[in-house]
């Protein structure tokens, strides 16, 4: 019997771990021949839009809450999520009883190696922050990839990649309120 140790990228040939399918350091896709193909988080050869691409995309600013965040997923018009609450895990299909999921899955979630509970968005003072929840393949905010675990300011008008799903989140400026006790 084989015993597989490392996953190594065949295009910058760096040490990923052993259950990625997208290299952490360049994003080539991590060859996995001996995986159950069911088993995990897939990435897809779609190819990722340039950076002039995406500045053309469109949606519907009208859709974007007041007092909320508004989620669109690259090429969408219309939001893929609208959350006033406060949190919400972004992942696909399972999440646990006591959160908020924007389930992903409909729109090619596990294609685009999606995890199952990928990342959190959450409101925090007059903003919002997210942070990565440990996927296998990655969460960036404005071209920067997250530490896992640690949040990071989420402005308005940023652009997300999760694993190779692009999503773009949307608030109106608001006021910090104070809790009535």
């Amino acid at each position: 019997m084989m015993d597989i140790s490392e996953n190594i990228c065949p295009v910058c040939k760096n040490k990923n771990e052993l259950e990625a399918i997208v290299c952490l350091y360049c994003g080539a896709t991590l060859d996995d021949l001996f995986m159950d193909p069911g088993a995990k988080t897939k990435k897809t050869d779609i190819p990722d839009l340039a950076p002039e691409k995406i500045r053309d995309w469109s949606f519907n600013e009208t859709a974007v809450p007041n007092g909320g965040i508004a989620v669109f997923v690259e090429g969408e018009f219309t939001p893929a999520y609208i959350d006033s609450n406060g949190e919400f895990v972004i992942g696909r299909t399972e999440g646990t009883p006591s959160e908020i999921l924007l389930d992903l899955s409909p729109l090619g979630g596990y294609a685009m190696g999606l995890s199952r509970r990928h990342a959190v968005i959450r409101r925090v003072g007059s903003g919002y922050e997210m942070f990565d929840l440990g996927s296998v393949n990655g969460t960036w905010l404005n071209d920067e990839r997250l530490v896992p675990h640690t949040p990071y300011p989420l402005p308005s008008g940023s652009h997300l990649r999760l694993g190779r799903m692009r999503l773009f989140v949307f608030y109106h400026p608001f006021t910090e309120t104070k809790q009535k006790q």
